[in-house]
């Protein structure tokens, strides 16, 4: 892990570690539960955009994107298919692969409903966007160092 993005961080939440989500890499639940805040006003209010906004970005296969988050394709292929809103982690997973600018980061934010609000997770996620770092195993790691929820999981993308 990188120290010196640890020690930005560490200075960015002024030593003060809130542990808003619970880290519980083994817990599917947890992580549900996470998602399920996110895309709960979400689901309920169709005027924002869904995965398939990511198409106008798209400079890969969505098999090559799938190789690159570690995912299953098949997966990651329906969530395309049947237009599903994307979890912020995934959101912000699909971004940085893609190499997206940070302008466009916050475009897709905003289509999508999504916001960084005071929280330690999306302090990280934006030190991150911010400072063009994206390296989504990296973040991952770091977020699971101040004891905060990964970015997606593995086995349930949504």
């Amino acid at each position: 892990m990188n120290d010196e993005i640890i020690r930005k961080i560490e200075l960015l939440l002024n030593d003060k570690i809130e542990k808003d989500i619970p880290c519980c890499e083994d817990s599917i639940k947890d992580y549900n539960a996470y998602n399920n805040i996110d895309n709960m006003y979400l689901s309920s209010n169709n005027k924002y955009k869904d995965i398939s906004i990511f198409n106008d970005y798209l400079n890969i296969s969505i098999m090559e994107l799938s190789s690159k988050l570690n995912v299953d394709y098949n997966m990651l292929n329906n969530l395309f298919n049947i237009r599903h809103i994307p979890s912020k982690g995934l959101s912000i997973a699909i971004a940085m692969v893609l190499n997206l600018n940070k302008d466009d980061i916050y475009k897709i934010f905003d289509e999508l409903g999504y916001s960084f609000n005071n929280s330690d997770y999306d302090k990280i996620i934006k030190y991150f966007v911010d400072n063009n770092i994206y390296d989504v195993e990296l973040l991952n790691e770091t977020l699971l160092h101040f004891g905060q929820m990964y970015l997606y999981s593995k086995r349930k993308l949504r």
